[in-house]
C-alpha cells in the first residue's frame, strides 16, 4: 500500500486556492469592428488645393438639413472673404509699394540702355535714337509719366524691345541741349566788337 499525504492524494502549497467551479466561466467572442473604408490608402491632400476644397455635405438628397449645412458653409466663405479684405487692407503701404516697385523692375529688364526722344507720335508709341544706332519706332509703357516727355529728353529704354520704360532725370534743360554748339565758330574773339577793350580801341 503507497503513503498518501495527509487530506487526500493532491499536493498543494500554502496559498493556493482551492479549485472553485464557479471561477471558469465562458469568454463570449467578441468580431472585430468592421474597418472604415475598404480599398487602396486614400492620400493627403497637400498644399493649396486642400485648403480651398469644399467639404462634402451630406445627406446627399434635397433636405432642411442639407439646405442648413451648405448656409453653414456659404456664412464661412464669406467671413473667409472679408477676412482676405481686411487683410488686403490694412496691408502696410511701404511693402506694397515695394511689390509695386519690383514688378516695374521685372518689366523694365536689366541691363537698359540710353537714348533720346526723337517725335512723340501718340500717347503709346515714339521714334527714339541710341548713340550707336538709327532711329526706331517703339512703344511707351504705361507706367511712364508721359507728362515728362519732350523731343530731345534722355530716356532708358528696354535691352532687347528697345521700348521706352523711363525718363532719365536730367539737370540739363532738353531746349538747351538742343541749342548747345557742337562746332567751333569760324569767328574769333577780335572780330567781335563787344569784346574790344573801350579804352585802348583795339
Amino acid at each position: 500500500m503507497g503513503q498518501g499525504t495527509p487530506g487526500g492524494g493532491l499536493n498543494r502549497q500554502p496559498g493556493d486556492r482551492k479549485p472553485d467551479g464557479n471561477d471558469k466561466k465562458d469568454k463570449k467572442f467578441e468580431p472585430a469592428a468592421p474597418p472604415a473604408r475598404v480599398g487602396r490608402k486614400q492620400r493627403k491632400q497637400k498644399g493649396s488645393e486642400a485648403a480651398s476644397r469644399l467639404p462634402t455635405v451630406t445627406p446627399l438628397s434635397k433636405c432642411k438639413l442639407r439646405l442648413l449645412k451648405l448656409e453653414r458653409i456659404k456664412d464661412y466663405l464669406l467671413m473667409e472673404e472679408e477676412f482676405v479684405a481686411n487683410q488686403e487692407r490694412l496691408k502696410p503701404q511701404e511693402e506694397k509699394a515695394e511689390e509695386d516697385r519690383s514688378k516695374v523692375d521685372d518689366l523694365r529688364g536689366s541691363p537698359m540702355s540710353v537714348g533720346n526722344l526723337e517725335e512723340l507720335i501718340d500717347e503709346n508709341h515714339a521714334i527714339v535714337s541710341s548713340s550707336v544706332g538709327p532711329e526706331y519706332y517703339v512703344g511707351i509703357l504705361s507706367f511712364v509719366d508721359k507728362d515728362q516727355l519732350e523731343p530731345g529728353c534722355a530716356i532708358l529704354m528696354h535691352n532687347k524691345v528697345l521700348s521706352v520704360v523711363g525718363l532719365l532725370q536730367d539737370e540739363v534743360d532738353p531746349m538747351v541741349s538742343v541749342m548747345k554748339v557742337e562746332k567751333a565758330p569760324l569767328e574769333s574773339y577780335a572780330d567781335i566788337w563787344w569784346f574790344r577793350c573801350p579804352d585802348t580801341g583795339n
